[in-house]
């Protein structure tokens, strides 16, 4: 019996909540308070509420229930569709986040004080992250049943599960046991655990349309390259080396636009066009809602032409709202093949 849980909560717009939490104590009563601190939850999550409201609620439901018992929790709304979560810590340990490549990362998550506590000492503000979820990456959240043993420090423990995660298998269930067996290799537990894993399918299309996706962060100063050279491999796999070239000075531009006018990060995805005609389509996609303007800069102006490159270099491009951001698109044709022996 113990007050670890954790949960999966269907939202409104087709998004879905995840929580993994922890009532303090290890006896029935942590297990009454966390089902009904669980319930609360799933109810103030499900009315649609930002996960800021949720977890100040929650945390003013606990301190109304009279009792001596504080809670954590990680809670997180994700948009399945675009990858965007948005989560906040009450107290708790960070979650894990596994790359496509394989390396795995703590992001830092904000939050405030456990549950019951914030109400206590009325510091009910929690601000939120917002992270990007890539098809093929895996979000691990978890209690500190899984990371914390005697005699051990836990952030051992915590480098220990991040090399778990990092060497083990890809899928979100074989990660879950994997964990598992991991901890129970270790010691027979007397503490409770909790553990939710979240991935993301890899959307890699289909073999005659075939997609990539690469993740900008603006603190990464190797990402840039690395974006780069990951479109340039692409496209000559499947048979675009052509426009390679077109592409990358595109790519390249959109990718210091993001960097120097948002604040965040961005999504790239190539991706070959279904058809009879040989295309690809190259999206940058960022939580900026300024759209991009094509100035005409003069003669001594050091910047304001990226626009006008992308437009040199493609086909046709354009700009799409996409819920808090913007998507800017631009479409390559493969070039026709020169007649044999014409001039």
């Amino acid at each position: 019996m113990g007050g670890d849980w954790y949960d999966v909560i269907p939202l409104p717009r087709r998004r879905i909540g995840v929580v993994v939490g922890d009532v303090e104590g290890h006896d029935t009563q942590a297990a009454a308070v966390m089902g009904q601190l669980r319930i609360a939850l799933r109810a103030f999550a499900g009315e649609g509420h930002p996960p800021s409201t949720v977890i100040a609620r929650a945390s003013r439901f606990l301190a109304e229930l009279d009792t001596d018992r504080f809670a954590t929790c990680t809670y997180a709304q994700v948009d399945p569709a675009t990858g965007d979560v948005r989560a906040i810590r009450a107290g708790h340990m960070e979650p894990v986040l596994r790359h496509t490549d394989g390396r795995v990362s703590t992001p830092p998550v904000r939050g405030g004080l456990p549950l019951g506590l914030a109400t206590e000492f009325e510091q009910e503000e929690y601000p939120e992250t917002r992270l990007d979820l890539l098809p093929g990456e895996a979000f691990v959240l978890f209690t500190d049943g899984l990371v914390e043993h005697p005699g051990r420090d836990i952030a051992a423990g915590v480098k220990a599960l991040t090399e778990a995660v990092r060497c083990g298998p890809v899928q979100a269930r074989a990660i879950a046991e994997h964990l598992s067996e991991r901890v129970s290799q270790i010691r027979p537990t007397a503490d409770d655990v909790a553990l939710l894993v979240l991935r993301r399918d890899l959307d890699q299309g289909t073999p005659l349309a075939p997609r990539i996706h690469q993740y900008l962060h603006p603190a990464d100063p190797q990402g840039f390259a690395e974006t780069r050279t990951a479109l340039r491999r692409a496209l000559e796999d499947w048979g675009f080396g052509a426009v390679a070239d077109d592409v990358e000075v595109a790519a390249g531009e959109l990718m210091v636009n993001v960097l120097l006018h948002t604040e965040g990060g961005a999504v790239i995805t190539l991706e070959v066009l279904p058809g009879l005609a040989r295309r690809v389509r190259l999206w940058v996609k960022d939580r900026s809602s300024v759209f991009p303007r094509r100035r005409t800069p003069g003669e001594a102006a050091t910047s304001g032409r990226g626009l006008l490159l992308v437009d040199a270099v493609a086909d046709c491009w354009g700009v799409e709202p996409r819920g808090e951001g913007k998507a800017v698109w631009c479409e390559f044709a493969e070039p026709e093949p020169e007649p044999p022996g014409g001039t």
